[in-house]
């Protein structure tokens, strides 16, 4: 086990009785529905993960490959379980896009829960936490951001569009006696090792030598979510949605690790960990704005995934700090994971991925 100065709070216990004794989990192959499927196992539940590509997982874990986009696929997956944990999505950051990419994302993300929420109600659910995102209410309006702000009208890439259209319909499954339903909303995915999205990206363009300056504004804050806090409000959600229906159902909550930061700054130790130094020179953001917009117009004419995205630019450089007040409140919710003791749980996995890429370029 990693010894860390900052020790890690045990996890809640929760049985499976207490979140649901069979389960389904969409977007298992993913890397919040893998540590979820994990988690529920390590509590006795019985296991049914949906994913579009083929996984698999350990003892008392069913896998099933369906997509979300064909109902017959998800009510079957759906039959028998009493919680549904709705993890899946395509993550789209684009703001210059073609309809036909606009068409797929919306048709998985919305279409796929509305899927989603009536395969769960037709089958007998009692309980369906969804995972929503930050995005949905961040418009740069204030400083810290609650349940009550409103969703985002300025936004315009898709995933938050789409995310937004999903969590309306999730939300909108909810009902009394019967489907209990609430939303999760999480900061920045990241883990004590280098599964994610947002480590993986980072640590590439780290070992590639191009992170050579910072992007955004350095008075902003943001928060990120690790996957063990999330995976830990996931349970303690459906917890609440069985137990105190009348609370938790048709609620949203922010879920983060509580500790707003710089953006560009969250990831000063890990790099000054694995011997890089940190860049001091900030970028203009207007500059950074019109590469973004360069960038994305040039990939929907063909040119590869874009490094910098308009969406990810504005969520450097406006402040988009979660309260995690209401969750605190309604679901019992502590984030045990921190920066401190997390990226020193991560630096031994980053060290691995950094010496094996560098030794692909070598």
């Amino acid at each position: 086990m990693t010894r860390t100065s900052q020790p890690i709070p045990p996890a809640p216990k929760l049985t499976a009785a207490q979140v649901g004794a069979r389960c389904l989990v969409t977007g298992g192959a993913g890397y919040v529905g893998r540590t979820l499927v994990a988690r529920l196992r390590a509590a006795g539940c019985a296991v049914r993960s949906l994913d579009v590509a083929p996984h698999r997982h350990g003892d008392g874990v069913e896998t099933v490959v369906g997509d979300l986009r064909d109902y017959a696929a998800v009510r079957a997956a759906a039959d028998g379980v009493a919680t549904v944990f709705h993890t899946a999505a395509l993550i789209n950051l684009l703001t210059v896009y073609r309809p036909s990419v606009a068409r797929t994302v919306f048709e998985v993300n919305a279409g796929g829960t509305r899927n989603v929420a009536r395969a769960a109600a037709e089958a007998g659910a009692r309980a369906l936490v969804h995972t929503s995102s930050f995005n949905v209410t961040f418009d740069g309006r204030v400083a810290v951001h609650d349940e009550s702000m409103p969703y985002a009208v300025r936004a315009k890439d898709l995933y938050t569009r789409s995310k937004i259209e999903a969590e309306r319909i999730a939300l909108a499954a909810d009902r009394p006696g019967g489907l209990r339903v609430c939303a999760l909303r999480p900061g920045g995915i990241w883990g004590s090792d280098t599964g994610s999205l947002m480590i993986r990206s980072f640590l590439s363009q780290l070992v590639a030598g191009k992170f050579k300056a910072l992007i955004g504004d350095p008075d902003t804050v943001t928060d990120n979510t690790h996957v063990e806090n999330l995976v830990d409000a996931q349970l303690l959600a459906a917890r609440a949605l069985l137990e105190k229906p009348d609370v938790a159902g048709g609620q949203a909550y922010a879920i983060t690790d509580g500790e707003p930061v710089n953006g560009m700054e969250w990831f000063r130790p890990i790099a000054e960990g694995l011997g890089y130094r940190f860049p001091r020179v900030w970028l203009p953001t207007w500059l950074t704005r019109s590469v973004a917009l360069a960038m994305e117009t040039a990939h929907m004419l063909g040119a590869h995934e874009p490094l910098l995205t308009l969406r990810g630019i504005a969520n450097l450089s406006e402040n988009s700090h979660l309260s995690i007040a209401k969750a605190q409140r309604d679901l019992g919710y502590v984030p045990r994971y921190r920066r401190a003791n997390g990226v020193e749980t991560l630096l031994p996995a980053a060290r691995t991925f950094a010496a094996a890429q560098a030794g692909c370029k070598s």
